[in-house]
């Protein structure tokens, strides 16, 4: 399904064929991993009599993945590190990390600069000239599709690009980062969100084979004390506590119920109001005090068999159902990983999501009541079988008795067998005695016939005088 190409100056070579032959290249094995925002990777291990062992060089060899189902490349990027290794029983292969063509921003580094009223799109083009002026045509960015608007104020250092696009905009501003090829010419887009809404269901008894649902609430903070800028000729802060009945800090009920009482401050140098201080405060609690959940999960492909539409995909949003986890509701693929041999299996991680509090309660209420029905259920089959083993154990007493009495009349019948034999026997020599006296008898017969007709000729003879 995955055909991988690795190039060296433009001169391509198959590494992993999808053919039936037995004489085409193939890898050992190679698994991708992508995500969002972040540097995809590809690691294989490659045998000498691999065409292209010999052609693997770090940094300068470029690798291809394309799925020959879509036609579509799942994967670009160059060797990273190729690491020769030898196993106990002697055979020597190497393997191989590759990583995607964002880490090509990491070749380059951005020159000191400060940006007063640029747009996100000038911001990102900045970056990206800088880039391509350090860098081998093969490895430079056209500016694409910019969705983030906005002015911006930023200073620029000395730092890798990847990590300045990501610190300056990424982290700030929000948004994602996609890749593009059209025309032949490398883009980087700069979107709101990547991915689309899919139809194509991950369900349990039907695609989904493992799941792992986390829900963090270790970031929530139950009661909040907002601390605004230093007062004059002093460290200590303004406080909310004229416009909060007294109170330096603001407690969510809640999260205290859920989670127990706990305390944290968070800081806002700018502000001396203490009104404008307690409405930020409100705010960011409430921002805060959403459970954080994400899940892990394993589910098949079945698009490779034409079961399903779509294949899933990083950025897309799949409906996911699990009725004994209480799971049923669209999530986020952020990270996935393909064993290119075995492509049908993809291990996924499903992206942050957030519930607050009575969310996280009545989530928790539903739960234990499914595994209660769950339970139940299970308490109910358990019965069942143990009705069904008592029924079983009734039929073997049955059937160890049948089997006695089948042993009993089959001594009988091999006993009655035996004595048919004997009086068969008894019965052939009878007849062969019967058919010698019938011989015997024919003999007496033919005798007294003889003996007969001499006295009659005897008996002429006297009456004529001889």
């Amino acid at each position: 399904m995955y055909e991988v190409v690795i190039l060296n100056d433009g001169v391509e070579t198959i590494i992993n064929a999808v053919s039936p032959s037995p004489e085409a290249p193939r890898l050992s094995s190679g698994t991708i991993k992508q995500g969002i925002n972040t540097i995809d990777s590809f690691a294989f291990e490659i045998y000498p009599n691999n065409i292209g062992y010999s052609k693997i060089n770090t940094l300068t060899t470029l690798v291809e993945i394309t799925n020959k189902i879509t036609n579509e490349k799942e994967f670009r990027g160059r060797v990273l590190l190729p690491t020769p290794k030898m196993d106990s029983s002697g055979k020597l292969y190497t393997n191989v990390i590759c990583e995607s063509e964002l880490g090509y921003l990491n070749d380059s580094t951005t020159r000191y600069g400060e940006y007063h009223d640029i747009s996100v799109s000038d911001f990102l083009k900045v970056m990206l000239d800088n880039h391509n002026s350090m860098v081998a045509a093969d490895k430079r960015f056209e500016l694409g599709i910019v969705q983030i608007t906005g002015k911006l104020y930023r200073f620029l250092d000395y730092e890798k690009t990847f990590a300045a696009i990501k610190d300056k905009l990424l982290d700030r501003l929000g948004g994602e980062l996609r890749v593009r090829w059209q025309d032949g010419k490398r883009y980087l887009d700069y979107l709101i969100k990547i991915g689309e809404k899919s139809e194509t269901e991950i369900r349990l008894s039907k695609n989904l084979k493992t799941i792992e649902q986390e829900r963090d609430p270790t970031s929530i903070i139950p009661r909040l004390v907002p601390l605004g800028a230093k007062l004059e000729d002093s460290d200590e802060r303004t406080t909310i506590k004229s416009v909060n009945n007294g109170k330096d800090y603001i407690d969510d009920p809640e999260a205290i119920a859920e989670f127990g009482l706990s305390q944290d401050c968070i800081v806002w140098d700018d502000v001396n109001v203490p009104s404008i201080l307690l409405t930020k405060g409100k705010e960011r609690q409430k921002e805060i005090n959403r459970i954080k959940k994400k899940h892990k999960l394993e589910a098949l492909d079945l698009s490779i068999i034409g079961l399903d539409f779509n294949s899933f995909k990083v950025g897309n949003e799949h409906p996911v159902i699990n009725p004994i986890m209480n799971i049923n509701e669209y999530i986020r693929i952020t990270e996935k990983t393909t064993q290119i041999h075995n492509p049908q299996s993809s291990s996924m991680m499903i992206g942050d999501k957030f519930e607050d509090i009575k969310q996280y309660n009545l989530n928790n209420n539903k739960t234990a009541k499914i595994l209660e029905t769950v339970r139940g259920q299970i308490n109910t089959t358990v019965d069942v079988v143990g009705n069904v083993s008592t029924e079983l154990n009734n039929t073997v007493e049955v059937v160890n008795n049948t089997v006695e009495v089948l042993a009993s009349t089959n001594q009988t019948v091999a006993a009655l067998n035996a004595a048919v034999i004997d009086i068969n026997k008894a019965l052939q020599e009878n007849t062969n005695k019967t058919l010698e006296l019938a011989k015997i008898t024919n003999e007496i017969t033919e005798n007294l016939e003889v003996t007969n007709q001499r006295v009659d000729k005897l008996k002429i003879r006297v009456n004529m005088g001889g």
